[in-house]
């Protein structure tokens, strides 16, 4: 092989190296940005409430009935968002699963349902901690969503009853939207279903 060739093919390998690494860098930075996005996000849900409110959620959880006592931090290892509604003064935290356990910990994300995208499935109990002024919002009205992967806001479109076999407001959906289903008091065949469009 002649020396200029050598050259040449050196050179080539030595290019490509250092593109290949810096091709890596970068790959690696964008990778650690979002990563350290992510961890915001983790950490804005669990600071999402003063210690004050943290105190009074923990309060009124360790007086409910039947209940297991937990501390803060084993409560707020369990969430995987928060959910605010303003035009009812209500916000908790989002917990998954959807059993008496989960319910009683928080609003529950239904095991199907995505965490951000799509149709944000969420189910939880008709009780003055809960859902019980569910009942009250309004077309137009906002619910904020805080999770672990971002934060969405979404205006009311529907507000209806159905039955408690209907699971057609749960299917996923290719737009944004928030669904949230609670108990109809003295009416145990009943959901109150309100749901809610991104707001672009």
């Amino acid at each position: 092989m002649k020396e200029s060739t050598k050259k040449v093919l050196k050179t080539t390998i030595i290019t490509c190296s250092i593109l290949i690494i810096i091709e890596l860098t970068i790959f690696g930075i964008f990778k650690y940005i979002e990563y350290r996005k992510i961890q915001d996000n983790i950490n804005s849900v669990y600071d999402i409430y003063n210690d004050s409110n943290r105190n009074e959620i923990i309060t009124d959880f360790n007086n409910t009935v039947g209940t297991p006592v937990e501390t803060d931090e084993d409560l707020y290892l369990n969430a995987v968002g928060v959910l605010e509604i303003p035009a009812i003064d209500f916000k908790d935290i989002v917990v998954e699963g959807t059993d008496q356990v989960a319910l009683a910990k928080g609003i529950g994300l239904f095991e199907h349902s995505n965490i951000l995208e799509g149709n944000v499935c969420l189910a939880g109990h008709n009780t003055y901690r809960f859902l019980a002024n569910l009942k009250n919002v309004q077309e137009g009205d906002i619910i904020k969503y805080s999770s672990a992967l971002g934060n969405k806001e979404y205006k009311i479109t529907t507000i209806k009853q159905i039955q408690e076999t209907d699971w057609s407001m749960l299917q996923d959906t290719e737009d944004n939207r928030i669904t949230i289903i609670t108990c109809v008091r003295n009416r145990p065949e009943l959901r109150l279903c309100v749901q809610a469009i991104e707001n672009i």
